[in-house]
């Protein structure tokens, strides 16, 4: 309880002082007082800066009015001398001698007077411009210590008003630590009050927690049993954590080893298509030249029969022959061409005991390996078989030219009805690329 009022006192103090201090500081504020003082000086500066700003404005006006003056009249001068100039040449034959003599003396005269006149408007130019240059530099320098003065004015402002902002912290502070000194007060009064009640009340549980050791000494030999027991099934499970983690690292392994040979796959699988690519694009070509080949059939029938066709129909049908031939290409672009082809079904069985099958299967970790290894071998057999379909397709688009009397029946024989079907396609467009190779 003691300590606690020490630290209420201590607080207290402390507070005392900080508000002491404040006093003082703005009571020596006070007495300087030259902050109000400078602020009612610079703002006549001030004043005084904005009224001689607009007098210099006012005659630098003044002045440019009595520029544009002048400028006006020495133009006018400039034409009068002109006017005079041109004068005695157009009076000369008219007039006598004499009379010319003295027109020209007095034209010499208003000349001189003239030019006189011109550079009294230099001069006048000059002083002017002079003036204007003296003038704007006042200008600048009553802008620059207008511009200090309204500097100085605003640092005094934000200055006297952090001192009143100041002040009413720290009274603010006072009334709180004043509150705060009289509820701790208070809170003091309480706790000691409660501190005895808290004393006798301490004395009564010293005498049951007593009894209570003795039952807590005979609880913790019984669960220094218990923990011997716990140690014992932790080094059991134990064991059987690194039996997993081995189990955990072979399964890695087959993952791996399963990956690489997914990536073989894909591998495979991008080149099949690049060579059924290719083979649609043979046989775009081939149907390309077939229709020139019929073409060609047509012209030497009728070249052969001996009835030489007229102009008019020639003409017409080298004109038409472009047009169906680019018709007949477009149509062929836009039917796409089809292979029946029963490998690549979905109700295929490599496809059927595919990845999905084998995640379905119920067993453990090395069971699980085993169908992904067996998974991965039937795709790579069925792989195989769409090669061997492919390189067949090739061969026999290529290779047709050489063979065209092959006997279709003595090869096919022993051979599923789907391949024979395959294989007298495969001849057929063979046939056809010979025809197109004849000359036209």
């Amino acid at each position: 309880m003691q300590p606690v009022v020490v630290q209420l006192q201590e607080e207290k103090e402390r507070a005392m002082k900080e508000v002491a201090e404040m006093k003082k500081y703005l009571a020596k504020r006070e007495k300087e007082g030259d902050a109000a003082a400078r602020i009612r000086l610079l703002q006549r500066e001030v004043e005084k800066a904005k009224e001689s700003e607009r007098k210099m404005l006012e005659s630098m006006i003044s002045q440019t009015k009595q520029l544009e003056h002048t400028k006006i009249e020495l133009e006018e001068s400039k034409l009068e001398i002109r006017n005079l100039l041109a004068k005695p040449r157009a009076i000369a034959p008219t007039k006598p001698e004499s009379q010319s003599q003295d027109e020209m003396g007095r034209l010499r005269n208003e000349l001189r007077l003239a030019t006189e006149a011109e550079e009294k408007n230099k001069k006048a130019m000059d002083d002017l411009a002079m003036t204007l240059k003296e003038v704007t530099t006042e200008m600048n320098r009553l802008k620059e210590k207008l511009s200090v003065a309204q500097a100085d004015l605003d640092r005094v402002r934000a200055e006297a008003d952090h001192s009143k902002s100041m002040w009413m912290t720290t009274e603010e502070k006072f009334q709180i630590l004043v509150e705060e000194v009289d509820k701790l007060r208070m809170e003091a009064d309480e706790s000691a009050t409660a501190w005895n009640a808290k004393e006798a009340s301490l004395i009564d549980c010293m005498k049951i927690s007593e009894e209570e050791i003795t039952k807590l000494k005979q609880e913790n030999s019984r669960l220094e049993e218990a923990q011997r027991s716990a140690k014992e099934e932790s080094t059991r499970f134990r064991d059987i954590m690194k039996q997993a983690v081995n189990e955990a690292t072979v399964v890695k392994e087959a993952l791996e080893i399963a990956r690489g040979e997914n990536s073989s796959l894909k591998d495979l699988i991008s080149a099949r298509e690049n060579s059924l690519k290719t083979m649609k694009q043979d046989l775009e070509r081939a149907k390309l030249n077939e229709a020139t080949a019929m073409d060609s059939v047509k012209e030497l029938q009728s070249c052969l029969a001996g009835e030489p066709p007229p102009a008019s129909s020639i003409d017409e049908g080298t004109t038409a022959k472009p047009k169906a031939l680019s018709r007949q290409g477009s149509e062929k672009r836009a039917i796409p061409v089809k292979f029946p082809s029963e490998r690549w079904r979905s109700d295929h069985p490599h496809v059927q005991n595919g990845l999905r099958s084998a995640a379905a299967d119920p067993g453990s970790i090395s069971e699980r390996v085993t169908t992904w290894s067996a998974k991965k071998d039937r795709t790579r057999s069925s792989l195989s078989c769409a090669s061997d379909l492919t390189g067949s397709s090739h061969l026999g688009l290529h290779n047709g030219d050489d063979y065209p009397y092959l006997d279709e029946a003595g090869t096919n024989v022993g051979l599923p009805a789907k391949q024979r079907k395959k294989r007298q396609i495969l001849h057929r467009f063979s046939e056809l690329l010979r025809r197109g190779r004849l000359p036209k």
